[in-house]
């Protein structure tokens, strides 16, 4: 029950934070200039912070879940952060995890272990008029990947509707070649959730969604 109790605040803290941003300070090109005029207390579940970063910090985030610690708990105190001061914050309460930007994007994944089908080249991706789960599920379907997914062993589950996509809504996208992870980015960023995460499971089996649950 105390742990609930302190999840339950951070997350109120962190509701806080939401609401306090400005839509000009929202709009400032470099989201790591950004700063929040308040304290940013949070004390509960890594992947549900993660996946609210990207309403504060107007960034897209991935989270590759460690396999062998499904679920961890981070804690932070700050004051004004900066984006970086929160994902510092948050691989230094859970240091199984470390965290980069790369083209753009922020990248959450195991110090070690972490999942090489992502890292499948892919020639190009291009869908249209499809939610998250549709886009997620043909993205997944492409030869290239799924000649890597026969040569690990791996199983994709199927992807349902998630927390963080709009009910109903359609987008399209296209890239000009890649990785499976810069395809995931770009699908997270174009349909507005700007979040998503990989999870293993025994048996070779492994989930991406838009949910931090």
């Amino acid at each position: 029950m105390t742990g609930f109790k302190k999840l339950t605040v951070g997350a109120v803290v962190l509701t806080i934070c939401l609401i306090s941003i400005s839509p000009a300070k929202a709009q400032q090109t470099s989201a790591s200039k950004i700063q929040l005029p308040v304290v940013f207390r949070y004390d509960g579940e890594m992947a549900s912070v993660l996946a609210h970063l990207p309403e504060i910090y107007g960034v897209t985030i991935g989270l590759e879940v460690d396999a062998q610690q499904p679920q961890s708990r981070v804690a932070f105190d700050l004051l004004n952060p900066t984006l970086a001061d929160v994902l510092n914050a948050i691989v230094g309460s859970a240091p199984r995890y470390q965290w980069r930007e790369s083209d753009g994007f922020i990248e959450v994944f195991p110090v070690t272990g972490s999942s090489l089908l992502l890292d499948t080249l892919i020639s190009g991706f291009r869908t249209s008029d499809v939610d998250v789960a549709g886009a997620i599920n043909q993205l997944l379907n492409l030869p290239e990947v799924q000649a890597n997914m026969r040569a690990m062993s791996l199983k994709g589950r199927a992807v349902a509707g998630t927390s963080t996509e709009k009910k109903g809504e359609k987008f399209s996208v296209t890239l000009e070649g890649g990785t499976l992870r810069q395809a995931l980015h770009k699908i997270a960023k174009d349909s507005g959730g700007r979040f998503w995460v990989l999870r293993n499971y025994s048996g070779g089996f492994f989930s991406i969604s838009t949910s931090p649950w």
